[in-house]
């Protein structure tokens, strides 16, 4: 018996091809560079409008401040029979946390008139002062916008 052992050679391993354009995970430089300027344009956009917000809420919380003072004030004269002297007004009653406009006091014993004046970045407001007198009378100083429009934004 004639048996003949076939031997086959072990086959090598598969070369790897090289690819022209292997892809990598991640972003190009150029994806990257319009994402950073798409983000600008939208940050350019939203600047602005987000100062003008922080100013309107600014100007609210002002006229929020000169009602509660005028109310103080107020119950004072009806206490007292008139109103308190500056001097004679707490702090606490012409100061509010985090508010960017000074209040301040002009009285006399018949008569108050309150004055909320911008400080620091919202010096720069188109509302300018608010004033506010015993009689309810609500005016702005050194704006450019009416009082009406002031008072009521």
């Amino acid at each position: 018996m004639n048996m003949r052992v076939h031997m086959t050679r072990p086959t090598p391993p598969p070369r790897p091809q090289a690819r022209a354009h292997a892809a990598q995970p991640g972003f190009s430089l150029v994806e990257l560079l319009i994402v950073l300027a798409c983000i600008a344009v939208l940050v350019g956009w939203a600047w602005p409008n987000y100062q003008q917000l922080l100013q309107r809420s600014q100007r609210a919380q002002a006229r929020t401040a000169l009602l509660q003072a005028a109310h103080w004030l107020e119950r004072a004269a009806s206490a007292n029979g008139n109103y308190p002297a500056p001097s004679d007004v707490p702090a606490s009653v012409l100061q509010a946390e985090g508010l960017r406009y000074q209040l301040s006091i002009t009285s006399s014993a018949q008569s108050f008139t309150l004055t909320a004046t911008p400080i620091g970045p919202q010096v720069s407001d188109a509302c300018g002062s608010f004033t506010l007198t015993h009689t309810g009378v609500r005016s702005v100083l050194k704006a450019t916008l009416s009082p009406a429009q002031c008072w009521g934004r």
